[in-house]
């Protein structure tokens, strides 16, 4: 018997509406349940798939790469195995986008949009970091102290590694979906200690570059800057 078939009625529903990305309040509404019951039916899911976190069963069930609870994971059109390795948009681009909403919902990202003051004030803190830069997509003015600049290459080496246990090809794109708010970060970084955001053309040299760089994102506030 597979988890799923253990799961009840309404924990299956729960948890096709937690793979959408969708907030415990959001589920909630959508039941017509309460909170604190979208959280007792959670626990008793993360009990059954042996997880710990949200973020563990949507890689748990990515994994298994099933359509809806309940439902064959053999389908019709499968991909042989010496097919694997060929490049084919079906394969990430929609597991990208889901994990891409579901990492944002996550992450309050609405609310970050609506409060750019209030996730400044959270950038010295993990997840405040990386709202920041997410929010900061591609903002190569102004500055980043270290913590919201390592917090976040913190975040996206993280990312990368979890994404390409699952797929190489998935973590690839992640990687490249967030170069753009790295470089970005990198910058206000530079800007912070009083160097051009220009010097990141250092990571054009081998190996070297990225140690010149390392050392300057690791300097402190230039004081002087006003």
């Amino acid at each position: 018997m597979t988890r799923s078939n253990q799961l009840s009625k309404r924990e299956q529903d729960v948890v096709n509406l937690l793979i959408e990305g969708n907030s415990n309040k959001l589920i909630a509404s959508s039941l017509h349940i309460s909170e604190r019951t979208v959280e007792f039916h959670l626990k008793n899911i993360f009990t059954k798939y042996q997880v710990g976190s949200r973020m563990e069963l949507v890689l748990k069930l990515g994994k298994s790469k099933p359509q809806k609870l309940g439902e064959s994971t053999v389908a019709p059109g499968v991909e042989l195995a010496e097919n694997r390795d060929q490049p084919s948009s079906r394969n990430w681009v929609t597991p990208l986008r889901e994990a891409v909403s579901i990492i944002s919902k996550e992450l309050g990202m609405e609310n970050l949009l609506n409060s750019k003051a209030n996730s400044e004030a959270d950038s010295s803190t993990f997840f405040g970091a990386i709202r920041v830069c997410l929010a900061k997509y591609a903002d190569f003015n102004g500055r980043a102290a270290r913590s919201e600049f390592w917090w976040f290459a913190l975040f996206v080496t993280l990312a990368t590694s979890a994404m390409a246990y699952l797929s190489e090809s998935l973590a690839s794109v992640f990687l490249i979906a967030t170069l753009l708010p790295l470089l970005a970060a990198g910058a206000r970084r530079l800007h912070d200690i009083g160097k051009s955001g220009w010097w990141q053309l250092y990571l054009l040299i081998p190996v070297g570059g990225i140690v010149i760089l390392g050392i300057l994102w690791a300097q402190q506030t230039d004081k002087n800057l006003s």
